[in-house]
């Protein structure tokens, strides 16, 4: 078993849970607000505001150093750009660490409402304009996508049966949409209502029954950018 480092290890508490001191080794943990596990900024509160605000924070740093690189930026150097050193690091566990208040996202996406603008000759565009002319889609929409694409993968247990049940099929036979409807638990705190478990499920039970149905992801991504005035508009 590999030795624990004790000077990286922390106490967070969520809830009203104990403000007693915990030890390690002889030595008394610090407690922390946040902390930086695999990726993810985890909050006390369970909220993603500080993570969502450092990933902004990076992005911008990022969209500098190409500012400062290129003099003139065409669409296609954009789209290489800026897919692969900023959009990816705005994406870098988004199922996991979604924004949980529509603050947050604004913060996310105001970096691509920025980096649109470097592109020669569309900057005077409005947002919408400049997203039809690089072939890109909101990060919203993008996240709700993805959400959609995990959710069509889970209940096709492509990554195995675990995840399968963490979603109930529905108990009413007599609704309406399609026949793979799932439950949506009651929660008791804001922030569970933005974990994937909970806010996949609204968009989830939505769609059409040719939809759900697809024989693979290709086929559903497809249906999805086909009917995108399904999903929800951020």
């Amino acid at each position: 078993m590999l030795p624990i480092n004790v000077a990286k290890c922390a106490t967070m508490r969520i809830g009203q849970s104990s403000t007693s001191p915990y030890e390690l080794e002889g030595i008394t943990l610090p407690s922390v607000q946040t902390h930086l596990d695999l990726g993810v900024i985890v909050s006390h509160d369970l909220k993603t505001t500080a993570h969502c605000r450092a990933v902004a924070a990076r992005s911008f740093r990022s969209l500098w150093v190409i500012r400062r690189a290129f003099t003139r930026i065409t669409s296609d150097m954009f789209t290489s750009l800026y897919t692969s050193l900023v959009r990816s690091r705005l994406e870098n566990c988004i199922q996991a660490a979604s924004p949980c208040l529509k603050g947050n996202s604004h913060i996310l996406e105001s970096v691509q409402r920025k980096a649109t603008r470097m592109v020669h000759g569309i900057a005077n565009l409005s947002y919408e304009e400049r997203l039809d002319s690089l072939n890109l889609f909101s990060l919203s929409y993008r996240r709700q996508r993805g959400d959609l694409i995990t959710m069509f993968k889970i209940l096709n247990n492509d990554y195995g049966p675990d995840l399968f049940s963490l979603f109930l099929p529905t108990r009413s036979e007599h609704l309406r949409g399609h026949s793979r409807k799932v439950q949506k638990p009651r929660r008791n705190h804001i922030a569970v209502e933005y974990w994937f478990s909970h806010r996949v499920i609204n968009s989830w039970n939505r769609l059409p029954e040719e939809m759900v149905s697809a024989t693979s992801a290709d086929s559903f991504k497809k249906g999805l950018d086909n009917h995108r005035n399904l999903l929800e508009k951020d």
